[in-house]
């Protein structure tokens, strides 16, 4: 198999143990940047974007809004998001993950960290990989606090997909020439037109998907059992 023009890296339990977003999250409530009492709508978001439909791709699972988020000075919040990546998110990543991507930056193809975490948490770790560009969600500010909304919505499904196709565009490559690795079954969208799909640490439907498909499975979880 020809090494991919591209490959793609979704980050939340492909590349980490845990998602980001959570750790921005334990990061701001301990800063008391948000209250607890803001975050009682987290597990049922959680459910419904775990179990929702996978046809959607993610989409309409999870809100829009994040009124938990509103209202946050810029320069706090990513200086929350800065200590979350330090401490927490670095040391999350999966060993053979690190290793897998040094790799395939060895092997002359263009890595590229496309996920639905925030930008300022993914922009420093693919600083540390060598990653070539994030595809991310991207905070919206106003007045130099947050809006609780995101420029463009989340980073989800067919929207991940429309990004990831104009990205590779732009470089003159097609999608059937690179790689994608990801977790979530709501990642199909891309998965399905890129040439190389690999399901990495996969929730329990995309896991039957690559196996009815033939698709190849990496199990870092597993390894580390």
């Amino acid at each position: 198999m020809n090494a991919p023009a591209i490959a793609f890296f979704d980050v939340d339990h492909t590349l980490t143990r845990h998602s980001t977003g959570y750790y921005l999250t334990l990061v701001a409530l301990r800063r008391g940047l948000v209250r607890p009492s803001m975050l009682r709508g987290l597990p049922s978001m959680y459910l419904r974007y775990h179990f929702g439909p996978k046809a959607s791709g993610g989409e309409g699972l999870l809100p829009e809004f994040f009124p938990a988020f509103a209202g946050i000075p810029e320069a706090e919040l990513r200086a929350a998001a800065a200590h979350a990546v330090e401490r927490y998110i670095m040391p999350s990543i999966f060993p053979g993950a690190a290793e897998l991507v040094e790799r395939t930056r060895a092997a002359g193809t263009r890595v590229v960290l496309a996920t639905s975490s925030f930008d300022m948490l993914i922009d420093p770790v693919a600083d540390r990989l060598g990653a070539s560009e994030v595809i991310a969600t991207v905070m919206e500010f106003s007045g130099g606090r947050t809006t609780g909304r995101f420029t463009g919505g989340l980073n989800l499904g067919t929207r991940k997909l429309a990004r990831c196709r104009a990205a590779a565009g732009a470089l003159g490559i097609a999608l059937a020439d690179c790689a994608f690795y990801s977790d979530s079954v709501h990642d199909l969208p891309l998965l399905l037109e890129v040439g190389q799909p690999v399901a990495v640490n996969p929730d329990a439907r995309l896991r039957a998907h690559a196996r009815s498909e033939g698709w190849p499975v990496i199990d870092w979880k597993r390894r580390l059992r």
